[in-house]
């Protein structure tokens, strides 16, 4: 009998997957952490169909008692259902008059074909919704700015807890679980109901790459459309690299950097300068990048933590660095900041975890 984690149960799964499996950060900044044989939904073996599902709580308690501790410690290492309080989300296949909740365990009923590499085995006996599955899962229960957010998390390489970074000078950070294609392709394929039209209509935004919740929340404002709360600036790239010249290399003293927000196919940069730069090594580190991409060529705007909370400074830095990027970017009406607001307080509530 095997247990098939969904929804919350999944997204704290791949939550913790991302933290186990880090990776250093040069790989992150690379991109080759985005091949699919790097991702679980193509590294590890999945399934479409349920096989002998654990349907009723007894039947999630044998299918554990019959697995031995592995699943158990699996589920408590990554903090699902643990405690008094802790819930289980489970996915079962659909029977008219089944019970929906039990105490601790709510179970999810899918009726519709499910695609390709739905459901992820991590244990024998444990198979959770795959990173794709678990966002369209997660469209019914997150509004959408929340759901971006997520999505934007699953798909970059946030900073590592300290309980999980590695000894050693080599930075490490969480890992993506998947990409912003896989996300859109799979959405695009879901036949069931419950969000899968968010789900859908957000997948198309995202961007891969995000490397904090403040990138996240940097992206998110400046690059969604204005129907989505968003400045609507110009398409860009997050942690993008750039080679730099002989003369710009010694500026920065390394070959390579990296820019926060890159607008595509213009030298405008958006470096966001927040409380993780406040040393003086690295604030003189991140000086010597701006100079030097400068020195390449590039228009460079620095955005601190607080023009990020304030809209009217937040517009006032990326709409003209949008319009240098090429896109005629419109300042927010007063219209328009009602929706502007809202996303702010969705991303917000995502990043707490009020959900």
């Amino acid at each position: 009998m095997n247990i098939y984690l969904s929804h919350i149960s999944a997204w704290q799964f791949w939550i913790w997957w991302s933290k186990a499996n880090a990776i250093p950060l040069g790989f992150f900044h690379s991109g080759d952490c985005f091949a699919r044989d790097r991702l679980p939904s193509f590294s590890l073996s999945t399934a479409s169909v349920f096989k002998s599902p654990a349907c009723t709580k007894r039947e999630i308690k044998q299918a554990l008692d019959a697995h031995g501790q592995k699943v158990r410690a699996l589920l408590v290492r990554a903090g699902i259902g643990v405690g008094s309080e802790g819930c289980l989300h489970v996915c079962v296949p659909y029977v008219p008059g089944r019970r929906c909740a039990e105490k601790n365990v709510q179970f999810h009923q899918v009726s519709c074909a499910l695609s390709r590499r739905s459901f992820v085995n991590v244990v024998d006996g444990l198979y959770v919704a795959s990173p794709e599955l678990t966002f369209v899962q997660m469209a019914s229960v997150l509004e959408e700015g929340s759901l971006c957010a997520c999505g934007m998390e699953l798909t970059g390489g946030y900073p590592l807890d300290a309980g999980y970074q590695p000894d050693g000078e080599v930075v490490y950070v969480r890992a993506p679980v998947t990409s912003q294609t896989l996300l859109a392709a799979y959405a695009d394929r879901y036949q069931g109901r419950g969000g899968t039209n968010k789900a859908r209509r957000v997948a198309q935004h995202l961007r891969d790459k995000s490397a904090s919740v403040k990138e996240t929340e940097l992206a998110l404002l400046a690059l969604l459309p204005r129907r989505h709360g968003g400045l609507g600036a110009k398409e860009a790239l997050l942690n993008d690299v750039v080679t730099l010249s002989p003369e710009a290399a010694t500026i920065a003293r390394q070959k390579k950097v990296v820019c926060d927000l890159k607008f595509k196919n213009a030298n405008v940069v958006v470096e966001y300068d927040g409380a993780s730069h406040g040393d003086a090594e690295a604030r003189t580190a991140d000086s010597r990048r701006r100079d030097a991409l400068r020195a390449e060529g590039y228009e460079v705007a620095t955005l601190t933590n607080a023009q990020l909370q304030n809209p009217a400074e937040f517009q006032a830095i990326i709409v003209p660095a949008s319009r240098k990027a090429g896109k005629r970017t419109r300042y927010l009406s007063e219209r328009d900041m009602p929706r502007h607001r809202a996303l702010r307080a969705q991303i917000a509530r995502y990043h707490a975890r009020t959900f």
